[in-house]
């Protein structure tokens, strides 16, 4: 198990605890933070390129066993926020701290509004219009506040392709690199004893 992988599975292992202890604590009405979403969308614009979808369905299956809603409903939204944040940061990314949040506001509202939405949907809360003001906008705004403490923990521990995260140059960079010199020093070393023959005076005659 790498770096990489080992960062994001101890996160992964923050955020559900955190989620079980902290989030009924500071839970106002109908409003919780949802810790797994703002770590799993946090972690899909550090690493836009490489794919959190599994890290995505899993935590979101965590989070519908621990909660109340319906099983497989975070999970699905969870999979598909991460994969439309990851995508819209490859596009519109400008190498600044203003897109990323951006992007993670729009989703936690997004993931916000369409689970009350589906709650709505299935009887379990009464009426969208008074869902949206007392669940989902409280608990975006939650999320954003979570996912901003996210974001630059995981820009720290978890190694990205993203400029902001000042992480170590990926190792396809590293073997490139490493293969061209050897490359080159393998071809000027096969090169330099033919050299001198085919570029050489020709050789003169000798007299009769």
């Amino acid at each position: 198990m790498n770096r990489d992988t080992l960062a994001v599975i101890v996160g992964a292992v923050i955020a559900v605890l955190a989620q079980l202890v902290i989030a009924p604590n500071i839970a106002i009405a109908s409003a919780m933070p949802n810790f797994p979403a703002a770590y799993v969308l946090a972690v899909a614009i550090v690493r836009p390129a490489n794919s959190t979808l599994v890290l995505a369905f899993a935590l979101g299956l965590v989070y519908d066993l621990i909660g109340f809603g319906p099983v497989g409903a975070m999970a699905l939204l969870f999979v598909l926020a991460a994969f439309a944040a990851s995508r819209a940061f490859m596009i519109l990314d400008n190498e600044s701290l203003f897109m990323p949040i951006v992007i993670l506001v729009v989703s936690m509202l997004a993931i916000e509004l369409l689970y009350t939405m589906i709650l709505s949907g299935l009887g379990l809360v009464s009426g969208v219009g008074a869902a949206f003001l007392q669940r989902a906008l409280p608990c975006a705004l939650y999320d954003c506040v979570a996912a901003l403490v996210f974001y630059p923990l995981a820009l720290r521990f978890v190694v990205s392709e993203s400029p902001l995260g000042g992480a170590v140059p990926s190792a396809g960079r590293i073997v490139k690199t490493g293969a061209a010199a050897s490359a080159g020093r393998i071809v000027k070393s096969t090169a330099a004893p033919t050299a001198g023959p085919l570029v050489g005076p020709p050789s003169k005659s000798k007299r009769r």
